[in-house]
């Protein structure tokens, strides 16, 4: 299979991910696997290193999700989004940071990527992200929100165009999925 053909099929089983994940669905976890197993070899293969590790940790965090979801008895179920507590803010924001500024470091001067900035913060922001989410937090939309831009602009850049559709409907869907969390929610 041409690398094109394998880009366009990681584009599609995202695109059920990202339904499932606004449907508040556990399936999404199972969708998230199997993409992030896609993901890891196409940003390989296009020297995007961080953006690789992103969706290796993806896949542990899918399995962690699974877990946790289950273990709260969330399949398909709404309940048990709520908001992170304010006194993480500067912890959340200090993690970002640090690991932005690490993570550029070692892309910088241990690898060939040409965005070394865009993966950086991404990935950090990523991390972040994938917990918030494990964790029913509705502020997960809003690092998604800033992550899919990035990912949207630089996948266009690398020529990657079947990823920069599928993050440029992230974007969008991260913004329905912040309405319809907070709804569910209750807010």
């Amino acid at each position: 299979m041409d690398f094109e053909r394998i880009e366009l099929l990681g584009a599609v089983i995202g695109l059920v991910y990202v339904f499932l994940e606004y449907r508040a669905s556990w399936w999404l976890w199972i969708a998230g696997i199997v993409m992030s197993l896609f993901y890891i070899y196409i940003f390989a293969e296009v020297d995007c290193y961080a953006w690789a590790f992103t969706y290796l940790y993806y896949l542990g965090a899918n399995i962690y999700g699974i877990v946790v979801w289950k273990k709260n008895n969330a399949e398909d179920s709404d309940s048990g989004i709520s908001d992170l507590p304010k006194k993480y803010f500067p912890i959340i924001a200090s993690i970002i940071l640090v690991s932005s500024f690490i993570i550029f470091f070692i892309l910088k001067r241990y690898t060939d990527t040409q965005i070394p900035v865009s993966e950086a913060f991404s990935t950090a922001l990523s991390v972040v992200g994938m917990w918030l989410l494990a964790k029913k937090y509705l502020q997960h939309w809003y690092i998604w929100l800033v992550v899919n831009a990035i990912y949207a602009i630089a996948n266009l850049w690398l020529g990657l165009y079947f990823s920069s559709l599928l993050f440029a409907v992230y974007f969008g869907v991260s913004v329905l999925g912040l309405v319809r969390w907070r709804k569910l929610a209750g807010k």
